[in-house]
């Protein structure tokens, strides 16, 4: 998180749901807490793209609401122990999308509430799991409770009290982790012209000074999962009390305070009441008592919390059961489904509803005077005034207008890119009409939809959309072996139009090579909402034919998506996980950053699915873990530097790191950034080359890792030339290409490997000659040229051998994607860079002293249609190394670093 203050298509989503978590059980008696065994998983795992516990976790039900808390042994999100929250939905329904909880001492996450015990006890009325923890001085017993006449809370109540002669405690933080995969609505009951509703103040990222920005005065906070998802959900977080008991008698009301982003969740409460104030605000004033503010020995400080849940993604289906006997508002937007924002008359946001397909919509309201605003696609809008007394009341019809109606080609896989010209604005599409923003210290973020559409060439793609009237220029793409394509269209408002354009052709043949990305994400990640259909979707419209599921902190397997969506023909997968790691601790001072382990299998009824435990750990002890499960399996290492701000003998570079706790390099597990221009066994760098007492294995026995991100956009130098210096001193680990892609907005599919194998059709993959070629670097990474490199007979990531040898890199691309230069490096060492074009054949005797590898890149200019299709890249490409055997010895010796690898 960086710091908390401190330092889907309808027909297949019953298999979706099934692979999502298993049985959702059927129990003999309606209040259940236990621990899960192997005996009982069946009915207490539960599903959904979130669910995380299984076997050991603790398993509350009331026959309507389940919830899992984890078990002491199991990982949280911000410490090496568990006893947390992790599942919370309907026990007949896959709709788990809680991602977790934490409790933190003084708002850091350096001090979190590690817990130490869990219980289980169901009594006439009541099902209850309870935990023990503690942080420094402070004791914390937390309940949660699932009552048999409430079908829709589970209540949780949190008790604090102070040791004698220890650390106290001024602030007290509970995080509800949404990692964007909740959209968040801040509302006060107690007084509404406090809400902000879906317009929030990012906090995870900023100081405690900056708190009177970020913090509300509220008591509500509602998280929505996506509207479409297979089972949407809302949760209603609800701080109910915080109460001070002191030891003299006296009962103090303790002022609390809602923070919201669209990373965390937040409720922080103060030990004391304030001397200066009502508690309503938190200011400058506020903030300077804080460090005075402590828990007395004696006195207990209770947390009354409740967490509601609803079958449906709106705010209203929690707001209706806190308003419950209030009258009921019908209304019925023309024109189809909508949502209907309702503020109060001055504006400040107080609910919103999504209508029925036919527009159709009703919730609870108190008497006051309100304006509904109502939002559909086809960027329509319309407001409505109205009062609500002490009757139910009908509204009068809200009209948005007719939007133009557009009929997409049909048959062909494809992205349809969509920009506004002539004046017209971009049309959004896919958008969840919520309009929720995070305003930072660095602008604005929006949850918005996106200007492009994704079609398989199947049956079930959709045969129209609404969009926008104006005029627009269409780009058609399947990826950068494809021709881009292009069409000119304008709409009217409340007509029917076609989309009239081509589909891409083939111009680049790639025999024997497969397109792959090994980074790839959707909602089983803690940080997506994608559903696992459209993920695939957006998968085949690219192009894209061998899809690798790294999913954050769990196993995911896309086979029966891909099945259900009748495109086995054109993608195949590979199951894997993404190790995750986010908590410094004394083996990993500052986390392993991030790694990709693939393949593996689902376990459906482990923690996690199955994913490595990792926090506390060091990256050898987490890659033993993966060779023992499966000894093919390859380790990715990813997004390994932030940038290349470090230099080799730069003033900083010694102690160096850059504080992003995803990019190992940058830090190297004890705080001081790997340099490249060192020998591994260098001290600086030797932390990566200690072997495991009992495995041997090492920090830096990685199979592979990411020369390209997606979301980094642009190559990084210093990844390359950490990769070189791997390579010069004999780990040869192959350079990937991936997009990292978490969202529909983030290009999936590009950076891509190019792997090449003997059968190149997806509905024949091999996934054993997949990894194997893989794991030898037989691949290429690429935003768009394609390379043919070979060394005398060698290709990529083969050998050839003897002293000379000449080099023939031939060189394509699609006409839309430039190509300029080529480069060539020996040794980690360029040693020519010339022009080069597209259809153009690159030549050159090479003579090697030594045994020696040979890197091939080329890259171009992006073009303006270039940018429209993938903004943000420019065209490159670059080889994993051909080895050179110069001696004939039959064996690679790796020539170490170079001088000038070394200044």
């Amino acid at each position: 998180m960086g710091g908390l203050f401190a330092g889907r298509f309808g027909w297949c989503f019953a298999l979706v749901a099934a692979l999502w978590g298993a049985s959702q059980g059927a129990y003999a008696e309606p209040l259940v807490a236990a621990r899960i065994t192997q005996d009982n998983a069946s009915s207490y795992v539960r599903g959904g793209p979130d669910a995380a516990g299984g076997i050991g976790d603790w398993f509350l039900s009331n026959g309507s609401v389940c919830a899992i808390i984890s078990d002491v042994s199991h990982e949280s999100e911000l410490s090496t122990r568990g006893g947390v929250l992790i599942d919370l939905g309907f026990c007949d329904r896959a709709d788990d999308h809680y991602v977790g909880a934490q409790d933190l001492i003084d708002s850091s996450r350096e001090t979190p509430v590690n817990i130490d015990g869990v219980d289980a006890k169901v009594g006439a009325s009541a099902a209850v799991i309870r935990t023990f923890g503690r942080q420094g001085g402070v004791v914390v017993e937390t309940s949660y409770r699932l009552d048999r006449d409430n079908a829709n809370t589970l209540f949780i109540t949190k008790r604090l009290s102070q040791r004698a002669d220890e650390p106290s405690v001024a602030l007290y933080t509970s995080i509800f982790f949404n990692y964007h995969s909740l959209v968040p609505f801040v509302a006060s009951t107690r007084d509404p012209a406090r809400s902000n509703g879906f317009v929030q103040e990012s906090f995870v990222s900023r100081g405690p000074a900056e708190i009177a920005t970020f913090a509300r005065t509220a008591d509500l906070i509602v998280a929505l999962s996506p509207a479409d998802a297979d089972a949407p959900i809302a949760y209603g977080w609800q701080m109910r009390s915080a109460v001070r008991y002191q030891t003299d008698g006296e009962t103090v009301m303790l002022p609390f305070y809602a923070l919201a982003d669209f990373s965390a969740l937040s409720f922080l409460a103060v030990t004391e009441p304030f001397l200066t104030g009502d508690g309503s605000e938190i200011g400058l004033p506020q903030l300077l008592e804080v460090p005075f503010t402590d828990l007395a020995p004696g006195d207990e400080i209770v947390f009354e919390e409740a967490l509601m849940i609803a079958p449906r993604a709106d705010v209203a289906a929690i707001t209706d059961i806190h308003y419950a006997s209030s009258p009921m508002v019908a209304g019925h937007v023309l024109g189809g489904a909508a949502v209907v924002h309702v503020d109060l008359a001055d504006g400040t946001p107080f609910t919103a509803v999504r209508t029925d397909e036919g527009g159709r919509f009703s919730l609870h309201l108190p008497a006051g005077e309100y304006v509904a605003r109502g939002v559909a696609d086809g960027a329509r809008d319309g407001t409505l005034r109205f009062s609500v007394a002490e009757e139910n009341v009908t509204l009068a019809p809200l009209d948005l207008g007719r939007p133009a109606r557009l009929a997409l080609p049909r048959g062909e896989a494809m992205r349809l890119v969509f920009k506004g010209i002539e004046g017209t604005l971009d049309p959004v599409f896919d958008d969840d009409l919520l309009g929720a923003r995070e305003l930072g210290d660095e602008g604005v973020s929006e949850k918005t939809g996106v200007h492009q559409v994704f079609l398989m060439g199947v049956d079930e793609d959709p045969r129209a959309l609404n969009i926008a009237p104006g005029s627009y220029q269409v780009y058609a793409v399947r990826g950068p072996e494809f021709s881009l394509e292009t069409t000119a269209l304008t709409v009217t408002a409340g007509d029917d139009a076609v989309l009239d354009i081509a589909a891409p052709k083939r111009l680049l043949e790639t025999p024997g090579w497969v397109s792959a990305d090994f980074h790839v994400h959707s909602g089983p990640s803690f940080d997506s909402v994608l559903s696992p259909s459209k993920r695939v979707t957006s998968f085949v419209a690219e192009g894209a034919e061998v899809l690798v599921s790294t999913e954050h902190e769990t196993v995911f397997d896309f086979h029966p998506v891909i099945e259900a969506l009748g495109v086995a023909d054109k993608v195949a997968t590979v199951t894997g996980t993404e190790v995750t790691s986010e908590v410094q601790s004394e083996r990993s001072p500052f986390t392993l950053g991030h790694g990709n382990a693939f393949p593996m299998e689902v376990q459906p009824y482990a923690f996690r699915r199955g994913a490595f435990p990792n926090e506390n750990r060091r990256w050898r002890d987490v890659i033993g873990d993966l060779k023992a499960r499966h000894p093919q399996a390859l380790m990715q290492l990813n997004h390994a530097r932030a940038d290349d701000r470090f230099k080799p003998g730069g003033a900083a570079w010694d102690e160096a790191w850059s504080g992003d706790r995803q990019t190992y390099f940058d830090h190297m597990g004890v705080g001081r950034a790997f340099d490249a221009g060192r020998p591994l066994t260098d001290p600086h760098n030797a932390r990566l080359i200690e072997p495991d007492p009992v495995t041997g294995i090492r920090d830096i026995d990685f199979d592979a890792m990411e020369l390209l991100n997606g979301p980094m956009r642009s190559f990084n130098p210093a990844l390359r030339r950490d990769w070189l210096a791997l390579l010069s001193q004999g780990y040869r680990l192959t350079g990937t290409a991936n997009s990292d892609s978490h969202a529909l907005d983030q290009q999936v599919g590009l950076p891509r490997n190019m792997v090449a194998m003997a059968n190149d059709d997806p509905a024949q993959f091999d996934e054993a000659d997949f990894v194997e070629a893989v794991r030898a670097g037989r691949s290429l990474g690429t935003t768009g040229p394609m390379l043919h490199v070979r060394l005398n007979e060698a290709e990529v990531g083969g050998m050839s051998s003897g002293p000379a040898g000449r080099l023939r890199v031939d060189v394509a691309s699609a006409p839309w994607i430039d190509v300029e230069t080529l480069q060539v490096t020996v040794n980690g060492v360029i040693v020519e860079v010339v022009p080069i074009a597209a259809g153009d054949v690159y030549e050159k005797d090479l003579q090697f002293e030594e045994d020696s590898f040979v890197v091939v890149e080329v890259t171009g200019e992006a073009g303006p249609e270039y940018q429209i299709v993938y903004p943000g890249f420019h065209p490159y490409a670059f080889t994993n190394p051909i080895y050179v055997d110069a001696d004939l010895d039959g064996q690679w010796r790796a020539p170490g670093l170079s001088d000038a690898q070394s200044q």
